[in-house]
């Protein structure tokens, strides 16, 4: 290091701009500070704007249409507000013909990016706002006011078009999208399935156009043009172009541009005679990307992408040592345990890898693919095959359909042996283990102990008790991360915020977890973009039992969903019905769908539930013999009790149910889940007063059609000195308890 001047610039630039983001960031950072229209003008509202289109992503029924030097024009009454927006989103349901560069006017309803409101939830607002971009406007009137057009942009636009249409042409659609993603970053008609495969296996980096595409790429056309004109200049230049080009046509990310960024400094040196650093590039990218970008520091792909080249170096440098310290020993012939064979430093590569993005990874995604190192050792080599076929074979398809048919055939062998090789990965017990979100200690051990072990290596690596000791410290990083959320000892209620519907999570001191409904009718896709994730981030991987309330879609479309998606989310052990005489139609068809899927079914009625340790989930109602009419009336009731700590699970119920049930509850409740998302037919002022629950909790939708919670029962429940919480003011609510005390934390702030 004492040489390295621009590695300790680079660094020093790297820590103080952490440092100014970290604690200062909302001071000076336009991202972090809200937009004019977030300022002034309410979601929903019709406007008027004018900007100009800086890029453009096509999909199936709309495009979205980038905008950069926008003015807005609000309408109020008896006063037009003109304000200024540096860039926004259009959606364009009617695609209109755009070009990059040309100037636009539309009108259509404003809005703003959702945050993530239970744990484990996507942010859109945040991933937003890292672009600078606060609001968007869906679109319905858009028209073309400037025809002047970026024209070099332009160009590249339209033959990345026309080699999109040679992929999926040649390749077919599913094919076809795969490679598209893969060469020229168009993940837009990519089989969804194929998608989730790729990430479940921990295979899904082939998908982003990374160094691994751009160095191939770039150093290619250097290499060639270097060895055919003898120049380093010529080759370093063209290389260089060749490669900018690229870039500029499928979309600058994090990833291409610390690419980018690491080959021009190398193909720098090469011109230059100066030797090439490779952590004093990578450091340089990292600078470059958050002056680009600086919330670039909490994004997961900056993290990963940096990550992954810093595990490689530290891989180059272990392999590097220990080679050394052998060839020292040839004289004595201790040559058994030498590093030879290139498979050998693939595997090294990928367990430095592997290493330095474990915490990233669980961070950003609470699982991990147990098996990924071992199915990298077959896709990566294969990777740079692929390229070469796919990129060639669909370029050739122009001029000679035959003679690309058949690379492009080679590269479809390819993707088939991935995904036959992933769905056999994923046959292998535990081949994803949900550890949950690590906190910010157990990332700081887990490093830590890699780095004391790392010293270990470089100081004692001729000593076998040295390696013993390496494997140990690594070895105990590890466990802490991987068992960091096994909390024992507490309950933890949570009420997820899904939209119009209801579920709640528990688990309980010794670890049982239980899932009382999943549904939203409002939310597409629940089980899959916020239940799993949520459960996912909590270290859950399958569900010990799943009550089902009643048949209404709002409360169980997200088990059907999760149901179908056995195996690749998280797995549910058994499903518990209320009483066989309460099914209905819904009911029936999710029971023939558990059995299908090979899940157990149990039903429960008055008094049955389950028993783990103090902590007892008991039913209330309803029981065979009751009269109840099928669907809310009959919704399953569920007491909840720890100790002193008593909860009660109300699902649905009201009318002759909620009636029944006064005269069933026989004791007072800390905590009260309000019935049928605190309508106006529920939770009387009778039945408040039999409950009497000092905090209520209500899951409903923001802004639902049903004006739920009632204005009447909100009312009724503060009469009676509840403390309110909603999962439209406050997201995801989790009640944490020991049977003696309890605590209530929101996890939105009002």
């Amino acid at each position: 290091m004492k040489k390295r001047i621009l590695f300790t610039i680079c660094l020093f630039l790297f820590c103080l701009g952490f440092g100014a983001v970290h604690f200062a960031g909302e001071y000076f950072l336009e991202e972090l500070q809200p937009s004019q229209t977030e300022k002034y003008i309410p979601p929903d509202s019709t406007v008027h704007l004018e900007g100009e289109v800086y890029r453009k992503e096509a999909r199936e029924d709309y495009q979205i249409l980038y905008l950069k030097s926008n003015s807005i024009i609000y309408n109020r009454p008896f006063k037009n507000n003109s304000l200024q927006e540096s860039k926004i989103l259009l959606y364009d349901p009617q695609k209109t013909a755009i070009k990059t560069g040309n100037k636009v006017q539309a009108s259509g309803n404003l809005f703003f990016f959702d945050e993530a409101r239970n744990p484990g939830g996507f942010d859109q607002k945040f991933y937003y706002q890292k672009q600078n971009i606060h609001a968007a406007i869906w679109g319905k009137e858009v028209r073309v006011t400037d025809q002047k057009v970026s024209f070099l942009q332009d160009k590249l636009e339209q033959f990345r078009d026309k080699w999109k249409a040679s992929l999926y042409e040649a390749a077919g659609e599913e094919d076809g999208g795969i490679l598209a993603a893969m060469i020229i970053g168009d993940k837009a008609g990519m089989d969804a399935e194929i998608k989730e495969l790729y990430q479940v296996n921990g295979i899904a980096h082939i998908l982003a156009i990374s160094g691994l595409h751009l160095s191939f790429i770039g150093t290619g056309v250097y290499q060639f043009l270097r060895k055919q004109t003898g120049s380093y200049l010529a080759g370093g230049v063209a290389g260089m172009m060749f490669l900018l080009l690229y870039v500029m046509m499928i979309g600058l990310t994090v990833s291409a541009l610390r690419a980018l960024v690491m080959f021009l400094i190398r193909v720098g040196a090469d011109m230059s005679g100066r030797a090439y650093d490779m952590l004093t590039s990578l450091l340089a990218a990292a600078v470059i990307v958050v002056l680009w970008q600086p919330l670039s520091y909490y994004d997961g792909g900056f993290q990963m992408s940096f990550g992954a080249i810093l595990g490689i170096w530290i891989a180059g440098q272990v392999q590097r040592k220990a080679e050394k310290e052998r060839e020292k020993g040839k004289n004595s012939r201790r040559e058994s345990g030498r590093l030879a064979g290139k498979w050998k430093s693939s595997l090294m590569a990928s367990l430095g890898v592997q290493a330095v993005l474990l915490p990233i990874t669980l961070y950003h995604f609470f699982s991990y693919p147990l098996y990924s190192v071992f199915l990298n050792l077959l896709v990566i080599p294969l990777m740079s095959l692929l390229l070469v076929l796919g990129a060639g074979g669909s370029l050739l398809y122009w001029v000679f359909p035959q003679g690309g048919g058949v690379l492009i055939w080679i590269c479809k062998r390819i993707l088939d042996l991935y995904e036959i090789s992933c769905r056999a990965v994923m046959r292998i017990p535990a081949s994803e283990i949900a550890v949950g979100r690590p906190e910010l200690e157990t990332v700081i051990f887990y490093y830590g102990t890699v780095a004391v072990a790392l010293w270990i290596f470089f100081k004692h690596v001729g000593r076998r008790k040295w390696g013993s000791l390496l494997c140990v410290f690594t070895a105990c990083g590890t466990l802490m991360l991987a068992g960091q959320v096994s909390v024992y000892g507490k309950t933890y209620i949570t009420v997820l915020d899904v939209g119009q519907g209801d579920s709640i999570f528990m688990r309980g001191a010794k670890g049982t977890t239980v899932l009382v409904d999943a549904g939203s009718s409002t939310e597409k896709q629940i089980g899959k973009y916020r239940i799993e994730p949520f459960l996912k981030s909590q270290g859950v991987g399958q569900l010990d039992y799943v009550f089902v309330t009643h048949g209404d879609s709002d409360h169980m479309n997200g088990i059907e969903e999760m149901l179908s998606r056995q195996g690749r989310g998280v797995e549910i052990s058994c499903l518990i019905f209320p009483a066989r005489e309460m099914w209905d139609e819904k009911l029936e068809a999710l029971a023939a769908l558990a059995e299908q899927y090979e899940v157990k079914i149990r039903t429960v009625e008055r008094g049955q539930g389950i028993i783990s340790g103090e902590w007892r989930i008991t039913c209330i109602q309803p029981e065979g013999k009751d009269k109840f009419e099928k669907g809310n009336e009959a919704s399953l009731v569920l007491d909840v009790s720890l100790g002193k700590f008593d909860l009660l699970l109300t699902g649905d119920v009201e009318g002759e149910g909620e009636k029944i049930l006064e005269e069933r509850t026989g004791k007072s409740y800390d905590v009260l889940k309000v019935s049928h998302h605190g309508s106006k037919n529920s939770t009387s002022a009778e039945f408040l007063e039999e409950v009497s629950p000092d905090y209520a909790l209500i899951s409903a939708g923001e802004n639902n059609r049903y004006g739920h919670p009632h204005p009447d029962t909100v009312e009724r429940l503060e009469d009676r000195g509840c403390s309110i919480y909603t999962t439209i003011k406050n997201g995801a609510v989790t009640i944490c308890t020991d049977g003696r005390k309890m605590e209530i934390q929101s996890f939105l702030q009002e």
